[in-house]
C-alpha cells in the first residue's frame, strides 16, 4: 500500500510579519511537522499561509494534486476568515491539529516562546466558524510528537487512502447473487455512488474460453507449486487438480486484465450454466492470497470488503458465523470451501482436499485449501445496506482463538471470540439488530477505529458492535 498523499495547511497571523524572524521559525516548525508526519503520509507543504489568498492557493495546489486528505495546523494564532472559504469549498476531506511546538510550559517560559506557541485559540476560532456554516470538524489535540496523536494521525491517513482504493475497486460478478438471499442483495448505483466501487459483470463463457486456452506449461508450473504448499489428499487426481488450477489462471488473467479487484460467485449459477468444469474454490483461496476480494454466493459487498481489508491489513479472509459455541463465548467460522490460505496457522500443513459438499453436478470435482486460522487480534467487518438504502459498516474485534483443524469439517474453519462485556449473546444480538450480514470479511489487527474514520469520510453508517 503506497502511502496516502498529504497536504500540509500551516496558518498564522499576518500581522506577525511585522516580528522579526517569525515566520521563517514558524516554516522550521512545519518542516518538523512534515518529518514527524513522514513515516505515515507522503506531506506536502508549500509554505506558511498568513493570508486568503495564500490559504486559497495552497488548497487548490493540493485538489489539483489530488491529495488523499488535508491537515491543517494553526502554528500561531490565525484569523479563522483566511482558511474558511477554502475549507468550506474544497472536496478534500481535512483534519485540524491541535498542537504546538513546545511540550511543556515551565516558570522559565519567555514571551516569544508563547508568541511562537499559541494556536490553540486560532483552532477555536476556525472551529466555531466552521460549525457555524454546517461543516463537520474532525478535530486532533496534542503534541505532534505523542505516540497517541501520531497514531490518531496515522487511522485518518489510512482511512482517507482506503476512500481513494474503494473509488477505484471494481468487482466482478460471476452469475448472480443466490435466490432468496436478501441481505447482500444490493442497488449498484447506490455501492457505486455511496462507497465508489463498481460491479462488472464477467460471462462464464469468457471465464470457460480462457481456462480451455491456459498454457500447459503454466498450469503445470501451478501444481507443481501447490504441491509445494500444500498437502495434497491421495485421492486427488491430476485431472481435479489440473481442472481448478485451469479455471484459478482463467479468472487471474481476467482479473488483471480488467483492473478488477475481486469477484463474486455463486455455485448454484455455475453448474447451471455448465461452462465451467468446476467450482471456483481453489480460485478464491489463492486469489485471496494474493489480495483480491471474494464473495460467496454472488455477494459482491463482501467481496469489496475483503479487498478494502486485503488493502489496509495486508491480507483478509472471506468468512461467515456458521455454529455457535456458547461454552466457548466463540463462533465457529466456515464456509462451503474458500478461505484465505496465507492467513492459515504455521504449526499445521494445509490440505487440498476434495468438496465433499455435493450440492450440485459438476464435470469435474471441485479442491479447496482446508485449515485452521493462526491465532491472533483480528477485526471482523460486514459491509451492509440498512433503511432508506443507506451503506453501513458494521465492525467487530475480537480474536481468532486457538482452534486445530479439524479433519471431517474438510475445508477453512476457525473459532473467532469477539471482544464483547456480555458474551457472545450480547454479541450476536447487536450484529444482527445493526443489520450485519451473514457474509463479512476479516483481517488481523485492530480496524475498528480507521474504518470509522473511513465511514465518516464516505458519509455512510457505522456501527461498531
Amino acid at each position: 500500500m503506497s502511502k496516502p498523499k498529504v497536504g500540509l495547511l500551516c496558518l498564522m497571523l499576518e500581522l506577525y510579519d511585522l516580528v522579526p524572524g517569525l515566520k521563517p521559525r514558524m516554516a522550521e516548525f512545519a518542516a518538523e511537522l512534515v518529518q514527524a508526519l513522514d513515516p505515515y503520509a507522503a506531506v506536502d507543504f508549500p509554505g506558511v499561509c498568513n493570508t486568503r489568498e495564500e490559504v486559497d492557493q495552497a488548497v487548490t495546489g493540493f485538489e489539483t494534486a489530488d491529495k488523499d486528505l488535508i491537515v491543517v495546523v494553526l502554528l500561531t494564532y490565525a484569523p479563522s476568515h483566511i482558511a474558511l472559504p477554502a475549507l468550506l469549498h474544497t472536496r478534500l476531506p481535512f483534519v485540524i491539529l491541535n498542537t504546538q511546538q513546545m511540550g511543556s510550559i515551565t516558570p522559565r517560559v519567555t514571551s516569544q516562546e508563547t508568541l511562537e506557541n499559541h494556536g490553540m485559540h486560532g483552532v477555536q476560532d476556525l472551529c466555531n466558524v466552521l460549525l457555524r456554516s454546517g461543516r463537520d470538524v474532525r478535530l486532533i489535540t496534542g503534541h505532534y510528537r505523542d505516540d497517541a496523536v501520531l497514531a490518531e494521525l496515522s487511522s485518518w491517513f489510512k482511512a482517507a487512502g482506503a476512500v481513494r482504493f474503494l473509488k477505484q475497486v471494481r468487482i466482478a460478478l460471476l452469475g448472480y447473487p443466490m435466490q432468496g438471499m436478501g441481505d447482500f442483495s444490493i442497488d449498484q448505483t447506490a455501492l457505486l455512488a455511496q462507497v465508489g466501487v463498481s460491479v462488472y459483470h464477467l460471462a462464464m463463457k469468457t471465464v470457460a474460453e480462457r481456462a480451455d486456452k491456459a498454457p500447459a506449461e503454466l498450469i503445470q508450473q501451478a501444481l507443481t507449486e501447490d504441491r509445494k504448499r500444500f498437502r495434497i489428499a491421495e485421492d486427488v487426481t491430476e485431472e481435479e487438480h489440473a481442472a481448478s488450477s485451469r479455471l484459478t489462471w482463467a479468472l487471474r488473467s481476467i482479473l488483471e486484465e480488467q483492473g478488477l479487484h475481486g469477484f463474486a460467485a455463486h455455485f448454484s449459477a455455475i453448474a447451471e450454466e455448465g461452462r465451467l468444469d468446476t467450482l471456483p474454490f481453489l480460485a478464491a483461496s489463492e486469489l485471496l492470497g494474493e489480495g483480491y476480494g471474494f464473495g460467496g454466493e454472488g455477494d459482491v459487498t463482501s467481496a469489496a470488503a475483503v479487498a478494502l481489508m486485503a488493502h489496509l491489513a495486508g491480507a483478509a479472509n472471506f468468512t461467515e458465523m456458521f455454529s455457535m459455541d456458547p461454552a466457548g463465548d466463540a463462533v465457529l467460522m466456515m464456509h462451503m470451501g474458500e478461505g484465505n490460505w496465507t492467513m492459515a496457522r504455521k504449526d499445521e500443513p494445509v490440505h487440498l482436499l476434495r468438496s465433499t459438499l455435493g450440492l450440485v453436478d459438476l464435470r469435474v470435482a471441485p479442491l479447496l485449501p482446508a485449515f485452521s486460522l493462526e491465532p491472533g487480534p483480528v477485526t471482523l467487518v460486514s459491509l451492509t445496506t440498512v433503511a432508506d438504502g443507506r451503506l453501513r459498516f458494521v465492525v467487530t474485534e475480537g480474536e481468532v482463538i486457538d482452534f486445530p483443524y479439524v479433519v471431517d469439517l474438510g475445508r477453512p474453519h476457525y473459532k473467532f471470540r469477539p471482544d464483547s462485556a456480555d458474551g457472545l449473546s450480547g454479541f450476536l444480538n447487536r450484529f444482527s439488530l445493526a443489520g450485519g450480514s451473514h457474509h463479512q470479511a476479516l483481517a488481523y489487527g485492530h480496524w475498528a477505529v480507521t474504518l470509522e474514520k473511513l465511514a465518516q469520510l464516505l458519509n455512510v453508517d457505522y456501527a461498531r458492535v
